[in-house]
């Protein structure tokens, strides 16, 4: 067909977010931290948040919310984690520490992963924003 050339297949939203949080995780990983969880939500729904990774370094617990984005038409990845998606990670990281006591001796925090890339997924920039929501609900 010759329109082949210019057209390009096009890219579902969780597979970017999903090539997202593997780019992620993988730089936790050269970071040091040990990924011990992925896509963690309550079992009675996602409706009670979603964590993206759960990972674990010494006495640190980071919860980390990976935001992949092509274009900042609509604002930054960042700002895509509104109070409402605030409110539901601090509820899903307190139901996964009380799930696992194994955890609840060590220091918690919540990152936001904001990754920008093209459409190709070459990357462009990572930019990790450490502990950034605050426990306050």
């Amino acid at each position: 067909m010759f329109f082949d050339f210019f057209l390009k297949p096009s890219v579902q939203q969780s597979d970017l977010g999903k090539w997202g949080e593997q780019f992620v995780a993988d730089l936790y990983a050269r970071k040091g931290y040990q990924i011990i969880g992925e896509n963690f939500f309550n079992r009675r729904g996602k409706r009670l948040g979603e964590i993206d990774l759960v990972a674990v370094k010494g006495q640190s617990l980071v919860f980390v919310e990976v935001k992949t984005r092509t274009s900042s038409a609509f604002g930054t990845a960042a700002e895509a984690v509104t109070k409402w998606k605030q409110r539901r990670l601090v509820s899903a990281c307190k139901i996964f520490i009380n799930a696992n006591p194994a955890f609840q001796n060590h220091n918690y925090r919540i990152d936001v992963a904001e990754l920008n890339t093209n459409i190709d997924r070459n990357k462009n920039s990572v930019r990790i924003i450490e502990n950034a929501v605050e426990d306050v609900w």
